[in-house]
């Protein structure tokens, strides 16, 4: 077992109401845990906070809104709100600063955002009234000179964000979950990249430090024998770091996994980047029960790849690490972007072909959707602005681009994407039976249309 971390109570304690909001509203992913919102409340009990946990991210069961909770009477000396992903990042965010203005301005109760969402998109949500302080690595909104419970709450917050929390300490009431849901743990913080387009460092300013894989397969098995869970993610953006490290780290979690006797129980998911891999690290991970690895491909264009996303990509690595893959039983699922303010048709075609030859189905997205999100205070968000290819507005980033014919056929496609498939896609939800089938479908039938528009004709690989 590691050793357990001494942990020294807040004096006076905070009551803190803890809220983690629904941020992907699609019909899919319901069952999901934010391990990092959990891990803050472990921390917060183990610290002597009186905190109450409202996580409507899980949407296995049924949570009230954050006003009604306020309104049942219990006085909170904060609201702290976990906001982490960027995907959320525009109206779903705009909807999620109202609710929290109307908390402050009903209950004068203070807000507290973590999260890199929070810290990247903190000046607009503060401008709209939706948070008081921001949580990072040197919580500057703070005045030093105040010495309060809440102050002293958020120095803390902010101290713990590179350290791991266990939550061995939590209780079968602290985690109400299902036996379906997916939860996740934390093996690391940061990434080691600086993709020009992330936001996920914002929070941590840079850097990748790596968490006890001992301490995160603790939390994991005790939160099975709470729960019965049988699925888990790594919340890492960067499970691996090096290649010397990724392998030593799947070693370490295979061995930790079968010293706890669940080689076989549960099943893994991770973020990693392909360059950390080798095809036998992928076998290791393989044999610990991961069955889904996320790898941030992102384009097949070099030259997009190394000058617009400060990324490099080795492609003949890429496709033995899927093979590997492949051969182990391991799902690979790759984030793409395809449309950004450069693109030209004729790259496009480029992109096509190299997607279909990859495999479109290792691509879940829409490519209606496989567009930049431009994040504020992201360096590309910069570059599109001196290009004056930047328009933007409170909770809203969104670029233009620079060819004309790559806008028209963007902007078919998108046409296309809201009259025919989103409707379609509203009334989808993972509880019912053969919506993943109903998905896919969706998904060929948008692939075709794009190839034939491109002028690639019907793709043979779909």
């Amino acid at each position: 077992m590691p050793p357990v971390r001494t942990v020294i109570p807040l004096d006076p304690p905070a009551r803190v109401l803890l809220y983690v909001p629904t941020l992907n509203e699609s019909g899919f992913k319901q069952r999901h845990v934010d391990g990092e919102a959990l891990a803050l409340y472990a921390h917060l009990k183990a610290t002597g906070q009186d905190c109450v946990l409202l996580d409507a991210y899980y949407r296995g069961r049924p949570a009230p809104d954050l006003a009604t909770v306020l309104a049942e009477g219990a006085s909170f000396d904060a609201v702290a709100v976990h906001l982490w992903t960027s995907d959320a990042y525009g109206p779903r965010l705009r909807r999620i600063a109202d609710e929290l203005a109307a908390a402050r301005l009903t209950y004068g109760v203070p807000v507290i955002g973590f999260g890199p969402l929070a810290t990247s998109a903190q000046h607009e949500l503060r401008d709209h009234g939706a948070l008081d302080y921001t949580v990072g690595l040197s919580p500057a909104s703070v005045p030093a000179s105040l010495d309060t419970p809440v102050a002293r709450l958020i120095g803390d917050m902010g101290t713990r964000l590179t350290r791991h929390t266990p939550l061995t300490r939590l209780s079968a009431s602290d985690v109400p979950y299902l036996p379906d849901a997916v939860v996740s743990v934390s093996a690391s913080r940061g990434c080691r990249s600086r993709c020009t387009f992330c936001a996920y460092n914002a929070d941590l300013g840079g850097g990748w430090h790596e968490l006890s894989i001992a301490a995160a397969v603790a939390d994991l098995a005790h939160l099975h024998r709470l729960t019965g869970a049988t699925r888990f993610a790594f919340a890492d953006t960067d499970f691996g770091g090096t290649p010397d490290a990724c392998h030593r780290r799947a070693r370490a979690l295979r061995d930790a996994l079968a010293a706890q006797g669940l080689i076989g129980t549960v099943t893994l998911a991770i973020n990693i980047r392909s360059e950390t891999l080798t095809p036998d690290t992928v076998t290791v991970l393989a044999e610990a029960g991961v069955r889904t690895m996320l790898l941030g491909v992102e384009s097949f264009n070099d030259a997009t790849l190394r000058r617009l996303y400060g990324k490099r990509q080795d492609l003949d690595h890429l496709h033995r690490i899927v093979r590997a893959a492949d051969a182990c039983g391991v799902t690979t699922v790759a984030s793409y972007i395809l449309w950004h303010p450069w693109q030209t048709i004729d790259s496009l075609r480029v992109e096509l072909a190299s997607i279909d030859a990859f495999g479109r189905h290792r691509i879940p997205q829409f490519m209606a959707r496989s567009r930049l999100l431009v994040i504020p205070g992201t360096v590309i968000e910069q570059r599109i602005r001196q290009a004056d290819l930047l328009d933007a507005a409170p909770f809203h980033r969104r670029f233009r681009f620079a060819d004309p014919a790559a806008a028209e056929l963007h902007d078919a496609l998108v046409h296309r994407f809201e009259t025919t498939t989103a409707p379609v896609l509203a009334r989808l939800s993972e509880e019912r039976h053969g919506d993943l089938t109903t998905l896919a479908s969706l998904k060929i039938d948008e692939w075709q249309w794009l190839a034939n528009a491109a002028g690639l004709g019907a793709s043979p690989l779909i």
